[in-house]
């Protein structure tokens, strides 16, 4: 089943990824042209903060959450366990992942509900004397929390190995050959 799991979340990162990374590229050209036409006419580009703050910037956070989380990059405090092997660590890791599918699980139910209720009205906000549809947007957050619970899914599966005793590094070489 991990193995299934771990392709399946590979092949989803990597889209989310560019997508994310596509978006910090043109808002870097989105603020820069803003900023080049605020002091060379005049005259900023209407909305830029909104979109930046409705668009970019949530697509930036939330969509890579799944990779930031299998190359372990989200922030982990060691105080205490530095003191125990890697078993004890395992089981910390096992109670804290299980704490963290339970929080991101209910988080990606209730924004999904809510992505669904603003697609339905077709949310949009005032910016100056137009209107900008940011509905759209609202799918980012439940789209990266979810692909960020399946890769929590797979972490905890691995950890549930480690804190048995099973060397999972072999295993990780199986799965990284059988993907590529």
């Amino acid at each position: 089943m991990l193995p299934v799991l771990d392709r399946f979340n590979r092949l989803l990162e990597k889209p989310l990824l560019a997508v994310a990374g596509t978006l910090i590229f043109i808002m870097m050209l989105h603020v820069v042209t803003d900023v080049f036409f605020k002091y060379a006419f005049l005259k900023p580009i209407t909305g830029t903060l909104e979109i930046v703050a409705n668009y970019y910037m949530i697509a930036i956070v939330f969509l890579p959450l799944a990779l930031v989380q299998r190359h372990g990059g989200h922030i982990r405090v060691e105080v205490f366990t530095g003191w125990f092997g890697p078993r004890a660590i395992a089981v910390f890791d096992v109670f804290a992942t299980t704490l963290s599918i339970v929080y991101v699980g209910l988080m990606s139910w209730f924004v999904l509900q809510e992505a669904i209720e603003t697609t339905v009205i077709r949310e949009k906000i005032v910016v100056g004397v137009s209107l900008i549809p940011v509905w759209p947007a609202r799918w980012f957050v439940p789209i990266g929390a979810g692909s960020f619970l399946l890769a929590l899914l797979f972490s905890l599966g691995l950890y549930l190995r480690m804190a048995r005793g099973e060397t999972i590094e072999e295993e990780s070489d199986k799965i990284d050959q059988w993907i590529d």
